[in-house]
């Protein structure tokens, strides 16, 4: 019952501080929906506008035409273009190809004829602090086995401490297999194939008892599990730990962690033999480190909260769109920014 009681609050908390949407709004009525995601990892950042009623009324987005829009990065405008991805009678995609750095403050702004206009703002975040990270691979207990990862990480005292995390694991495989010759039915050994993959592991939800041991006798930062993974834009769709630090105070030595761990299954490392041919694998495993903007922190919470957690179960989640940084319309602008760490390679589970 308590931890129901948290979790109400925390929504009441996050909605409390952004604006809230009129549901008086009658039917047919359409307001400005808009995203915008600046970040360094992409070539080419995309702006989606649409036309819409979210909360009630047509549940199709509505034709937008003459629209007006415009970007603007530390006051200057940039170019954006009417990208081919966007489609008629739905929504319209403008695409820019400037590049964005940590600390560019970004502004948006459309008009839409009939329906009126909207804008937002948000700031490239810092990337991720300076930090150490290790790993481990673990068996469970109920069988298969975990990747436990740990970050210890400086905290740069600027009290912007929105954080993600996701574990790529590489995997090469050398084999060689008996042919059988159709014509004479004679085995001859094939040639050698070589394949390789790179692939994302997703977060998994420690229990306490895991959470505690994994890497220290006192993690400084606490991750709630009910918005445990998220998914982000970011090429294919990739589960991310996300957590923040914002609300704890600051350790004495200025250092923090994180731990979480990641569901893993790989063969052990090393050659098998087969009667008819063998195998040899081999992994390795980068740390993918995300700083978001406030703004995109709580939109990323928001929607997952909304989708999976445990409001969601028991009937309670918002029926629409749950959070929300744009004036005069809905939609989010915020930023994020990646980078990533050396490949590494890891001793068998113990």
């Amino acid at each position: 019952m308590k931890r129901f009681f948290a979790i109400i609050a925390s929504c009441i908390a996050l909605v409390a501080c952004e604006r809230a949407f009129d549901i008086s709004k009658q039917v047919g009525e359409s307001v400005i929906w808009m995203t915008f995601i600046p970040s360094n990892d992409y070539d080419t950042t995309f702006f989606i506008l649409q036309a819409t009623t979210p909360l009630v009324g047509k549940t199709n987005p509505v034709k937008t035409s003459g629209e007006s829009v415009e970007v603007k990065v530390n006051g200057q405008s940039v170019k954006m273009e009417k990208s081919d991805r966007s489609v008629p009678e739905r929504h319209q995609y403008y695409a820019t190809d400037h590049v964005f750095v940590p600390g560019d403050r970004v502004e948006i702004a459309a008009t839409v004829p009939g329906t009126g206009s909207a804008d937002a703002s948000c700031v490239v975040p810092e990337p991720f602090p300076a930090y150490d990270w290790s790993a481990r691979l673990v068996k469970r207990s109920e069988g298969g086995q975990a990747l436990f990862v740990d970050i210890d990480y400086a905290d740069p005292g600027d009290g912007a401490g929105y954080y993600g995390a996701m574990v790529c694991q590489y995997t090469e495989q050398d084999s060689q297999w008996m042919e059988i010759d159709p014509e004479t039915g004679e085995s001859h050994w094939g040639e050698i194939s070589h394949s390789s993959n790179i692939g994302y592991l997703s977060p998994c939800a420690l229990s306490d008892a895991e959470g505690l041991s994994a890497g220290s006798e006192n993690p400084v930062t606490a991750m709630p599990k009910y918005y445990n993974t998220l998914s982000i834009g970011s090429g294919a769709r990739q589960s991310v730990q996300i957590w923040s630090d914002v609300f704890s105070p600051v350790p004495a030595d200025g250092r923090r962690r994180m731990t979480f761990a990641s569901s893993c299954y790989e063969q052990p490392s090393g050659r098998r033999e087969y009667s008819r041919g063998w195998s040899e694998s081999r992994y390795k495993y980068r740390l993918i480190l995300y700083r978001f903007s406030e703004s995109y922190y709580n939109y990323l919470k928001a929607r997952y909260n909304n989708n999976s957690d445990e409001l969601s179960s028991m009937g309670l989640a918002p029926a629409s769109f749950v959070y929300s940084n744009v004036r005069g319309g809905a939609g989010v602008c915020g930023a994020y920014t990646v980078l990533s760490s050396e490949w590494i390679e890891l001793p068998p589970a113990n």
